[in-house]
């Protein structure tokens, strides 16, 4: 079934690796380079976070469908992990992707805010500015955080874990 992508409107997108292997954090520059392809074909990572083994992004697509965004960067990334690696073959992500379509700008808070919480969630720093692989420190510059925001637990963002 193809995917509704809203005109317009910013999407919450998750990816995993296979198997949840963590191999994202310590190939951030090759998803980086992945990411600026997506770039070119319009669509804009407005939040993002990157974990060991999954990634978390608001995208407003442009003119691009959300499935040719996620099917380039997942491309994009396995062909150049598996060059660094020289290997040939096997599974890089899982097959599919999760997303949510942003409803309004409430919605949009709390997705940004759950995006930028997340290496606290999964205990990896005790501040959100403290990892490095987010755009929470930009958020922050643009004021939108103040310099002790998630530092204790957030009861609204911990409830959109669902834990």
């Amino acid at each position: 079934m193809r995917r509704y992508d809203p005109e317009g409107r910013p999407i919450f997108v998750t990816c995993v690796t296979f198997n949840r292997a963590p191999i994202l954090t310590d190939n951030v520059a090759l998803a980086s380079a992945s990411y600026q392809y997506v770039r070119r074909l319009g669509a804009k990572a407005v939040a993002w976070v990157v974990l060991p083994d999954h990634f978390h992004a608001v995208i407003e697509l442009g003119d691009a469908s959300l499935s040719d965004v996620v099917r380039l960067f997942k491309a994009k990334f396995s062909g150049q992990y598996r060059s660094a690696r020289g290997v040939k073959s096997g599974r890089i992500w899982q097959h599919r992707f999760w997303d949510h379509i942003i409803r309004d700008e409430s919605d949009y808070a709390h997705h940004v805010d759950y995006i930028h919480y997340n290496p606290v969630h999964h205990g990896l720093v005790l501040s959100p500015f403290d990892y490095a692989f987010s755009s929470a420190h930009r958020w922050k510059r643009m004021g939108y955080y103040d310099r002790t925001w998630g530092t204790v637990k957030l009861p609204l963002v911990e409830k959109l874990y669902g834990e």
